[in-house]
């Protein structure tokens, strides 16, 4: 664990803020030294959020680390749209498919991005 501290997020996106593994895995992406590729995948998800009255974007565990998965909700509540806040790097194969981020990818860009 980092610290005990509820991460700074965007109002739009919320966490469970009692599941100290996702707050520690926002935390430790909120001091990655490419934490500003995580940060504007953020501001993409609230950006989203922000299209619908009372929008939110939801955040929560994924399998693979330093990943996250994410849902982007109505004011209603119901999913608008879903997928992945996926971490790669060229250290861990970039998107190969392969471990640790069990994700392909076209870019050859180290850190977040998003998928859908």
């Amino acid at each position: 664990m980092i610290n005990d501290t509820v991460p700074a997020l965007p109002a739009e996106i919320q966490i469970d803020n009692e599941n100290k593994q996702l707050v520690d895995r926002i935390q430790a992406a909120l001091v990655h030294p490419l934490a500003d590729t995580f940060t504007r995948s953020l501001d993409s998800l609230a950006n989203m959020a922000r299209r619908f009255p009372g929008g939110r974007a939801r955040l929560y565990m994924d399998f693979a680390p330093l990943s996250l998965g994410w849902a982007v909700l109505r004011g209603d509540g119901s999913c608008w749209m879903a997928g992945g806040l996926i971490y790669s790097s060229s250290a861990a194969g970039l998107g190969n498919g392969g471990a640790p981020s069990f994700s392909v990818s076209l870019s050859d860009e180290d850190g977040w991005s998003l998928r859908s």
